[in-house]
């Protein structure tokens, strides 16, 4: 028993260590100010073209009724195979109408509010997104990207939290197929975590006009889900087959995006009193898809970067010419936790199914700076060879 205690009590003094050790302060170099890396950005980014922005919107349009003027030629001649690739087709192109939208939630699509409030319902409502209460829960994302308590984009777990969940939702995420259920319905409907986006009188709205938008942008989801089913002839199976199901390959390609725009090992998250705006701004990757998708998405995948440090004042297609500007900007930080972050993942959805896995909860790095458990252990173990 003595030997048991003593090894308990070296056991105890090692972690108490460990931790004092593990919590001390990073010392943070000097980062850019937001004023600093807009002047380092050539002023035609900043020029929104309402003309330029529409046509993008028809562009997506045109592209939606092409793949659904070819179904049935496609099944008729690839079967279960080709309708299988019409759907992920069908994922990638609506959330490209998604991030037309995506312009007008942030006003990047124009500088007249009405146009952007216009064109951001006729390019989400089609796809079942709320347009007005996304486009509230989104900002918060924005406005504090990788704040512990207050970015809501992919919800942060602690490791107490983690262990503090059942089986379930410890390892949901783990299954491939809850990406498809991710954003819809779990995310817009049922409203983990932020509240639903289609009930007026969820945690989401707490004034009268935000709950009058709320039923609104719902309003016009539901016309454009009653003229698809008018469309598909009043049939439940046709409608769940050429409308639902696509869209939960347009739920998954977009969960898949702002997953790894904001997911890897070595990210940091900040408490409050550590979180900066342009600090967590640092903590977003831009990745590139490759096989063209990047530009069909309007390059939401590789000039993410630069859409988070000026999210209400780049358009889409600005987006890359803004960004060698900002990795310039931060070249001095490219060898700390701070500069700028790029990925080829021409694996993106094998990317994105392996962070579900092994990415499962934060852990203290330093004095108010978490990181993923995974990133923590192969620090150590580096430092310790």
């Amino acid at each position: 028993p003595s030997l048991s205690n003593n090894r308990a009590e070296m056991t105890i003094a090692t972690k108490v260590k460990t931790s004092k050790k593990d919590l001390d302060s990073i010392k943070v170099p000097e980062l850019p100010s937001v004023a600093a890396l807009k002047a380092a950005i050539p002023e035609h980014c900043f020029v929104k073209d309402p003309l330029i922005s529409i046509s993008y919107l028809i562009k997506d349009y045109l592209l939606l009724a092409g793949l659904y003027f070819a179904v049935p030629y496609i099944e008729q001649y690839l079967g279960w195979v080709g309708l299988l690739a019409w759907y992920w087709a069908m994922g990638i192109v609506g959330s490209a109408l998604f991030c037309v939208g995506h312009d007008c939630g942030h006003g990047s699509f124009s500088d007249y509010e009405w146009l952007n409030d216009l064109c951001g319902h006729l390019a989400h409502a089609p796809i079942l997104a709320p347009f007005w209460p996304w486009q509230k829960s989104h900002r918060q994302h924005h406005q504090y990207t990788s704040h512990l308590e207050k970015d809501k984009g992919h919800p942060w777990v602690t490791e107490e939290d983690y262990n503090n969940r059942t089986a379930i939702e410890k390892y949901f995420a783990v299954i491939p197929i809850s990406g498809w259920l991710r954003w819809n319905p779990i995310y817009t409907i049922v409203g983990l975590p932020d509240g639903s986006h289609f009930w007026p009188w969820s945690r989401l709205f707490e004034t009268t006009e935000d709950r009058v938008k709320c039923v609104v942008s719902g309003v016009a989801c539901a016309i454009c889900a009653y003229i698809a089913f008018v469309l598909c002839d009043y049939s439940v199976y046709t409608f769940v087959k050429y409308y639902y199901i696509p869209l939960l390959f347009q739920g998954l390609i977009l969960v898949i995006i702002t997953y790894l725009q904001h997911q890897n090992e070595n990210i940091e998250v900040y408490e409050p009193d550590e979180w900066g705006f342009v600090r967590g701004q640092t903590q977003t990757i831009d990745r590139h898809w490759g096989f063209g998708l990047d530009n069909i998405m309007h390059n939401i995948t590789n000039g993410h970067v630069a859409h988070h440090f000026f999210f209400t004042k780049i358009p889409h297609y600005h987006l890359l010419e803004a960004t060698p500007a900002i990795q310039k900007a931060l070249e001095p930080l490219k060898n700390t936790q701070y500069g700028y972050k790029r990925e080829v993942n021409y694996d993106w959805f094998f990317k994105y199914l392996h962070y579900n896995v092994t990415l499962d909860y934060l852990t203290h790095k330093a004095k108010g700076v978490l990181q993923y458990r995974t990133g923590v252990e192969a620090a150590k173990a580096k430092k310790a060879h």
